[in-house]
């Protein structure tokens, strides 16, 4: 194998692929990173069987081959290196890797590429859903921070992917919250059904992708992996097994008390408590009031209030379009904090009903996105 290419493309290259090293696994190979020549291109490869990412570098390929090295000396070595081009060069017969540039050059001792687990290919499977990279960003962010971070129950740690009646909807829930994120799906052609994809799968897939063009999602054949395709990078994940709940029956079909809030004042009143929540559970009191009857100035207003026998306590106020009755629920301040850093929109929009039943948050837009979030106990 001999080639040339841009330390620059081959620091990227490398740090899309290290998201998919193992490093505590039981197979050596894993350690490593896949170099290979690729139709005029160089192809970066790891994998730690869970998820695999290919990544292509545009490079200059003089003799066509392929070999394996440790992950971490190669990316640290490249990153040492300055912006200039990077000449790599595997002699036939040798299993060591020459890395040169201007007046630097090491080998770099590897494994047969051989040994390497081979990471599926987008042909075969279903037809591709096609989703702007960008959407598919942002719909990841709104969701994924709500799956469940233990294993015991494996089925909430997946993002739930529907594709249905030219949409697609993002799940994802633990015990205490739900997150739901719709968004159109033009054409009719798309295979439809559920797929559910680990959440930190789709988080390290959000970190990789570029933030412009298109992004293919195909199902492999046996139904066990995904597959995300863009032009120079792949990320294949395994699917999670089992059912879902039916996060549809959760969401509120109504609410005794509206709140139209601010979304940048109420974010700033949560951090607030947030400060003195922490060390109580992170129990935070919104009390939502209307405005007073035949009162003309009067206006509507959500408090929320923290407190902390250690430190002190915290009570902010916002000012609130309010429709229906006055009402007190507790929530964790944390998992409101998380909602607020999705929502992107100038106002947001508060349901609730009761102090013992959840409640709803969502933007104030076209964005479909539905918040819901479990009241803590009352008593507390």
């Amino acid at each position: 194998m001999k080639l040339t290419c841009k330390q620059q493309d081959l620091s990227r290259g490398l740090s899309a692929v290290s998201h998919a090293v193992s490093s505590r696994s039981t197979l050596p190979i894993l350690a490593n990173i896949l170099l290979a020549t690729d139709q005029g291109r160089l192809k970066l490869s790891a994998t730690n069987l869970e998820i695999g990412i290919n990544c292509w570098v545009d490079a200059q390929i003089e003799e066509e081959g392929m070999t394996t090295v440790p992950a971490k000396l190669l990316t640290d070595f490249v990153n040492s290196l300055p912006q200039a081009l990077v000449d790599l060069s595997l002699p036939e017969g040798s299993n060591a890797l020459n890395v040169k540039s201007l007046r630097s050059s090491a080998n770099i001792k590897g494994m047969e590429a051989s040994e390497f687990p081979q990471i599926p290919s987008n042909e075969g499977g279903d037809p591709p859903v096609v989703l702007d990279a960008a959407l598919l960003k942002s719909m990841i962010a709104e969701v994924a921070f709500a799956a469940a971070d233990d294993d015991s129950r494996p089925v909430l740690t997946g993002v739930l992917v529907q594709v249905s009646d030219e949409k697609i909807t993002f799940a994802a829930a633990d015990a205490f919250r739900l997150a739901v994120r719709v968004a159109e799906l033009p054409g009719n052609d798309h295979p439809r059904g559920d797929i559910l994809i680990p959440a930190r799968t789709l988080t390290e897939l959000s970190r990789i992708l570029p933030t412009e063009g298109m992004v293919e999602m195909v199902v492999t054949p046996n139904r066990s992996q995904v597959l995300f395709h863009t032009p120079n990078l792949d990320l294949v994940s395994r699917l999670i097994e089992g059912a879902f709940p039916p996060f549809r029956t959760i969401i509120p079909k109504e609410s005794s008390t509206r709140a139209v809030i601010e979304t940048r004042e109420f974010a700033a009143a949560v951090k607030s408590a947030s400060l003195f929540a922490r060390d109580s559970s992170n129990i935070a009191r919104i009390k939502i009031t209307p405005p007073v009857e035949g009162v003309e100035e009067s206006t509507g207003s959500v408090t929320i209030e923290a407190t902390s026998e250690d430190i002190g306590d915290n009570v902010s106020t916002v000012n609130a379009a309010v429709e229906g009755p006055g009402l007190q629920v507790i929530f964790n301040v944390k998992y409101l904090a998380d909602v607020l850093a999705t929502l992107g929109t100038p106002e947001m929009i508060l349901e609730a009903t009761s102090a013992t039943k959840p409640g709803v948050l969502k933007p104030v837009s076209p964005n479909d996105q539905t918040y819901v979030i479990m009241p803590m106990h009352v008593n507390r």
